[in-house]
């Protein structure tokens, strides 16, 4: 008896898509409720950190620099899940990452909520329950910089827009040079069919992902800041309400099957 049907590319990249959506509003809930850390933004924290260091603005080395060693944890954390599962031979391999994930926005939301309430005045909050804060938010996103990495042969980030956005570049200006390449002088009816055959073009198909991926976390970031003026950081609930659908899914269909 065969097992469930693979996700193809397609069904793989609409569940990327998704996850980089729930980043981008997470990323605006930390930022917003966490003495503004970003906590899926190492490039920026790590020059904070520093340029604070030198200041000897030590509260604000607290603030940037804790995301950090989180984001790196919950990033190992979840490559250690994912070659466990791959060794063992077993399925539903990202349910078993994405659970990490789902764990701690549940518990970031709990202590949210408790700590503010579903309202947008924060107060800020004290330096213990920081900590626990961004450590959790940080780790969920390090946890889903590692559940999804690959589709096909492309490698995808749902949390590291700069390397969506290099990535994207590169891939662009290979499908410039194709598109060039086939129609340089060769007239308007050789440039439709070229457009037409740019479906499966790879570095066509590579550029139409990163795009959304970027567009998909921009959102995400836009409708996390308007949810907050109105609920706070029970915004939070969408993110992790999307990562437990993607959990289900990968149950009942495995995402990305063991090999």
């Amino acid at each position: 008896m065969s097992g469930p049907t693979p996700f193809s590319k397609k069904e793989k990249a609409a569940v990327a898509v998704a996850l980089s959506w729930g980043a981008g509003l997470i990323d605006v809930v930390g930022y917003l409720t966490l003495y503004h850390a970003f906590v899926a933004h190492m490039t920026g924290n790590t020059v904070s950190t520093v340029l604070h260091g030198v200041e000897r603005n030590w509260p604000d080395v607290l603030h940037r620099g804790v995301p950090i060693p989180a984001f790196f944890i919950g990033l190992l954390a979840g490559e250690i899940t994912l070659e466990i599962s791959k060794r063992r031979n077993r399925h539903r391999v990202t349910a078993r990452a994405l659970g990490l994930e789902a764990l701690c926005l549940a518990a970031f939301l709990i202590l949210g909520l408790l700590r503010f309430g579903a309202t947008p005045h924060i107060r800020e909050p004290s330096t213990p329950m920081f900590i626990l804060l961004v450590s959790l938010i940080a780790a969920a996103m390090g946890v889903q910089s590692a559940s999804l990495r690959k589709i096909g042969a492309l490698t995808i980030f749902t949390t590291f827009i700069t390397g969506t956005l290099t990535k994207l570049a590169t891939d662009l200006a290979d499908y410039l040079f194709w598109l060039r390449d086939r129609t340089r002088g060769r007239g308007s009816r050789r440039l439709t069919r070229a457009l037409r055959l740019s479906a499966r073009q790879e570095s066509f198909q590579a550029v139409v992902l990163l795009s959304a991926l970027y567009l998909a976390y921009a959102i995400g970031a836009f409708i996390g800041a308007i949810g907050f003026q109105h609920w706070g950081v029970a915004v939070a609930a969408a993110p992790l309400l999307l990562v437990l659908v993607a959990i289900v899914v990968d149950l009942i269909r495995p995402i990305s099957p063991a090999p």
